[in-house]
């Protein structure tokens, strides 16, 4: 192994607070102005580019992010603190601006031993985050601070060259993971217009334009409950569930929800209520309403419900929950505390009845969109594990670079 040297991050950067920016000026519509929050920053770090919260107020110019800056996550709501201290870097941009917002801290180099990419990657490693976390404040909310992170001690080659070279192996992987990611953006966009286009506007192929009681010829409106199988979760004793594999998978509710599909994280020997794969889960507790869908036979808990039109068309069934988010909003009040759901209400809503033959055509189309959505999430799911496994390996030295890594 090549020289490797113990450094401490404070001796490296210096890590700068967000600014306070004014709760008068938020806005849920969007704006050229972007705040960042803990919210976009993924489970392991990086960044994620989506539920942005807008600004749209004066600021000082010194808190505008430029491409290439590294930010920290300083607070974290999670039990676990899945986000503490971990990485994101501001993605390429034009036509908005990423602004520095308190709870994050911005790294500022001040040292040229060591490589920006590769400290980037420090940042993501368990090593760290543990580090991290252990030396939080707080038990609801964790909060870490500059001065902690900057007490963190770590080894790195010596040789800048080699530091780029194993942050390029990791970034390589990393700019693979995303480009799936915005390609299945692009497909599920492609979708969600067709169905816009043929359920909603009701231009959709073969229709003369002729509609009976304002819809077309054949149609009809119906409950939701005569059109769908619907099943309410039910959440198995909390004895029966583990994180290493055995039994069935299982969700409890959104929190595990991705862009498409969920991740595994916990497992349970005792499954109440069962998910087919391709089945639509729907949160049915706060938030209500948030989509995602089965791949694979999963045990579904008591704040989510699956949900499969009785043709089985599982495209269809996908993006009409999705085009129903406006309705479930109209949950979001209903519980004590928190907005809830229940199945006799979900199966009165009131929708469109398309005929057969249109909901099989539309899976004629949408169904390949689907297919390679799911094909990409299973490339993401193996770059992923990729990644994972050689993060702390190459971070460690474990790993020569004299190994011959392949794209």
């Amino acid at each position: 192994m090549s020289e490797w040297k113990k450094y401490k991050l404070g001796d490296l950067i210096n890590v700068k607070h967000g600014f306070a920016f004014k709760g008068e000026f938020f806005s849920d519509q969007p704006t050229q102005d972007i705040l960042l929050t803990p919210g976009n920053f993924k489970i392991g770090g990086g960044f994620k580019a989506d539920k942005f919260k807008y600004y749209n107020g004066d600021y000082p110019a010194d808190y505008i992010l430029k491409e290439g800056d590294i930010l920290i996550t300083m607070t974290d709501l999670s039990k676990a603190g899945d986000t503490l201290g971990y990485s994101a870097k501001i993605p390429k941009h034009s036509g908005i601006k990423y602004l520095h917002n308190q709870r994050l801290g911005l790294v500022q180099f001040k040292s040229d031993e060591i490589d920006p990419d590769f400290l980037y990657w420090v940042l993501r490693t368990k090593p760290y985050q543990f580090y991290i976390v252990g030396s939080a404040t707080g038990s609801t909310v964790k909060h870490t601070s500059p001065t902690r992170i900057c007490s963190y001690e770590f080894q790195a080659p010596k040789d800048i060259e080699e530091q780029r070279q194993i942050a390029q192996i990791l970034s390589s992987l990393d700019d693979k993971i995303e480009l799936n990611l915005q390609m299945n953006q692009t497909l599920e966009a492609m979708a969600q217009a067709i169905f816009k286009e043929w359920f909603v506007n009701f231009n959709f192929p073969g229709f003369d334009g002729e509609l009976v009681d304002g819809l077309p010829k054949g149609w009809r409106m119906g409950k939701l409950g005569d059109e769908f199988n619907l099943i309410m979760g039910q959440s198995p004793p909390g004895t029966s569930y583990n994180e290493i594999g055995e039994g069935m998978v299982f969700y409890q509710g959104r929190t595990d929800f991705g862009f498409r599909f969920p991740t595994n994280r916990l497992y349970t020997t005792e499954p109440k209520r069962i998910a087919k794969p391709l089945d639509t889960l729907v949160s049915v507790r706060a938030p209500v309403g948030d989509i995602n869908m089965a791949n694979e036979m999963c045990c579904v808990g008591r704040g989510l419900s699956s949900v499969r039109h009785k043709s089985d068309a599982y495209s269809f069934t996908y993006y009409m929950m999705k085009n129903l988010e406006p309705v479930f909003n109209g949950f979001e009040g209903e519980g004590t505390v928190f907005g809830s759901i229940n199945k006799s209400n979900f199966e009165s809503i009131e929708i469109i009845v398309p005929s057969n033959e249109i909901i099989y055509e539309f899976e004629t189309v949408v169904n390949p969109l689907d297919d390679k959505i799911l094909e990409n999430t299973k490339q993401i799911q193996t770059l992923t594990q990729t990644r994972d496994t050689l993060l702390p390996k190459l971070m460690s030295g474990q790993i020569s670079l004299n190994q011959n890594f392949q794209d």
